[in-house]
């Protein structure tokens, strides 16, 4: 009796795969075919299509949960146009949806509960999404500055919209405490709440979203917490260098190693550079080191202008590691996951012994700590 109990008790968490069903209509439509893609919950990437006849279409097909997924005029993954993509919750039901040829973003979707959730965030975020919009066209119209100066002057004038958008999110999430989009959601806030905080969240949602796949990806993610901080031991790796050699952190033993992670697109990281030459000119001669981590695995050219003209080359250079993949990306080697990094620039200081002493998100006070802590350390 007691195992047998075991085994409801078991039944009761474990999701059971059943259809879904979404009937659609799309009005003004040229296509023959429309398309729908999702990450379904045991991982697999789906890229489904269906053929649109007078103006109507069906996709089907089996999950345990609902699911982020996105329903597209064209067949390019990478395509997400607002007007021609709308994303949306799909749930083990049967759903309608009707759209209208160029304005896929205003579909209208029923059936789905967590659709619902979604769908009301998303409709008060299109009202500061259009203010974003006439401010990033107005500031497209004006952009003389160089690049790092158009990137603070954007940056200063976007911060509102930030805000607002942050606020929107947490009063969604704490209106639907016990839901998978909340769940969702709280995935990409993990950088910025703390780890008691996320647990506080995770401990709140019932059983059915803690087994579901963003209940498991966020618990993930509170385990990562303890990755990469100070005190813990840092992750060794080996990848070939930008000259082509293989490049060890095992081989740098006995020194200090920045671990500077960063990305020819990030402009922030970039302006960042000539500090970095100055720290590294000061105490290299003393036993310090730097290896930059790139996330610009996609874009290996990018990668090699942005060292020449940075003229970063002094020292190492590597990939972060993450490769694309027809199921998604393949994490095997990512450089940026053994150490937690959600945000750039993110530099991580390892002692002589391999211990991590130091982790430096974002510029400002961040940067000035870790000067701080490079003189406690050389200049004493």
């Amino acid at each position: 009796m007691k195992y047998l109990m075991m085994l409801i008790s078991l039944a009761a968490v474990i999701p059971c795969r059943a259809q879904f069903l979404l009937d659609g209509k799309v009005s003004g439509y040229k296509g023959k075919y429309i398309y729908l893609q999702y990450a379904d919950d045991k991982g697999a990437y789906i890229r489904d299509s269906t053929e649109v006849k007078n103006g109507l279409f069906r996709f089907s097909g089996y999950v345990s949960e609902p699911f982020m997924a996105a329903l597209k005029n064209n067949s390019d993954p990478r395509s997400y146009s607002d007007s021609g993509t709308v994303s949306l919750f799909l749930e083990p039901k049967k759903m309608t949806i009707s759209v209208e040829e160029g304005n896929f973003s205003n579909a209208q979707v029923e059936g789905s509960a967590s659709q619902k959730q979604y769908g009301a965030m998303q409709q008060q975020m299109r009202y500061v999404n259009k203010k974003w919009k006439v401010v990033m066209d107005t500031l497209s119209a004006v952009n003389k500055r160089s690049n790092f100066e158009y990137q603070e002057l954007k940056n200063w004038v976007l911060l509102p919209f930030h805000m607002d958008m942050e606020e929107i999110y947490d009063r969604s999430m704490n209106q639907y405490p016990a839901s998978y989009v909340t769940a969702y959601y709280l995935r990409f806030k993990v950088n910025e709440l703390s780890e008691d905080s996320l647990k506080k969240w995770y401990a709140g949602f019932p059983e059915k979203v803690k087994q579901s796949k963003y209940g498991k990806s966020l618990n993930e993610e509170i385990q990562k917490k303890k990755i990469g901080i100070p005190g813990t031991m840092a992750r060794g790796f080996s990848s070939e260098d930008i000259e082509g050699k293989q490049l060890s952190l095992a081989d740098y033993q006995g020194k200090y190693v920045l671990l500077d992670f960063w990305a020819s697109w990030c402009l922030p990281c970039r302006k960042g550079n000539p500090h970095l030459k100055e720290l590294y000119g000061k105490y290299k001669d003393k036993g310090f080191e730097i290896i930059g981590i790139s996330d610009d695995d996609s874009k290996p050219d990018a990668w090699r202008k942005a060292v020449e003209k940075d003229g970063t080359g002094v020292w190492k250079h590597v990939l972060r590691g993450m490769k694309r993949t027809d199921s998604g990306f393949d994490r095997t080697n990512d450089k940026s996951d053994f150490y937690n990094i959600h945000s750039l620039p993110t530099k991580i200081l390892i002692d002589p012994n391999g211990q991590i002493i130091g982790r430096y998100t974002g510029e400002g006070e961040e940067d000035k700590s870790m000067d701080e802590k490079l003189a406690t350390i050389f200049e004493k």
